[in-house]
């Protein structure tokens, strides 16, 4: 029988994405080859330093000795690889000089082309020029000039980018969702749009450019992808949403992809879903929720 290849798409989440560390690290410590990743936001981060060699061992130990307030300078940077704060040093010196389609995990990242006010994949071109899209934050990074297109945050379409995954080649896909895409009450439709339209003005280099289309983007009705295989949902303490708990949120991916192994090496054995769990979507899916 042909063996299966394992995909993980890592989804969104900001600083609660050291959960995505947590669960690579024990996938690591099982055996358990990863063979595609993609990832959307911090997911496109931390998969893409994973995808060009660098051990999970070794982000353990970054995020769990990373001082909060270095955290907040990378923010505070809008977010750029290439400045000159300590993280994001760190993260180019991991990350310069690679090219997607070189790499030797198959890897993609998603963004939102805020023109067209779609997503897209990007699985070609220098590295670092992906992930700083997928991980432009409305407002705090300004739109990113990449290929043709003015892209920032992939997070608005799905909680991890399983389709994605799946065009990378992946037979089973593992996603490690730390929340859902935001959408606005639709009682503030009407006025989110009003101020959309008086932003219009704005040149698309600018941070304000993205407000526009995050207002569309937050405010449509979205057909979302297809479901993983396996379903990562780690508990949160708190949310997780603060550079002070980056260490509590890479414990609880790492306690949820332990929960997830039967089930992950069931499925890259071929064996039926219902020798590892009892609650089904339609096959071959399997809808498993550890840590939930």
């Amino acid at each position: 029988m042909r063996e299966l290849k394992l995909g993980l798409a890592l989804g969104a989440g900001g600083t609660k994405g050291a959960a995505h560390v947590g669960v690579m690290r024990v996938l690591d410590e099982a055996g358990i080859r990863v063979d595609a990743v993609a990832g959307t936001s911090i997911g496109s981060l931390y998969g893409g330093a994973y995808a060009v060699g660098r051990s999970s061992e070794e982000m353990e130990d970054g995020i769990r000795t990373c001082p909060p307030q270095d955290v907040i300078n990378f923010f505070r940077h809008r977010l750029k690889i290439r400045h000159n704060n300590r993280l994001a040093r760190r993260f180019y010196e991991a990350l310069a000089g690679h090219r997607i389609e070189d790499l030797p995990i198959k890897y993609a990242a998603t963004a939102s082309d805020i023109v067209e006010k779609s997503h897209v994949f990007l699985d070609r071109g220098p590295l670092i020029d992906a992930i700083e899209a997928s991980i432009a934050i409305p407002v705090i990074a300004r739109p990113v000039a990449h290929q043709g297109r003015w892209l920032l945050d992939g997070g608005f379409w799905d909680s991890a980018p399983v389709d994605a995954c799946m065009a990378l080649g992946a037979d089973v896909v593992v996603s490690v969702e730390l929340g859902n895409p935001v959408t606005l009450p639709e009682r503030i439709h009407r006025p989110a749009a009003w101020l959309a339209r008086r932003l219009d003005f704005v040149g698309l280099r600018h941070a304000l450019a993205g407000i526009p289309f995050t207002i569309h983007a937050t405010t449509q009705l979205h057909e979302r992808g297809r479901a993983a295989h396996v379903v990562i949902r780690p508990s949160l303490k708190g949310g997780g949403a603060s550079p002070f708990q980056m260490v509590s949120c890479l414990d609880a991916g790492m306690a949820s992809a332990r929960e997830a192994l039967p089930a992950i090496r069931a499925l890259l054995a071929g064996e039926a879903p219902a020798a590892v769990a009892g609650e089904y979507v339609a096959t071959p899916r399997l809808a498993l929720e550890p840590g939930t």
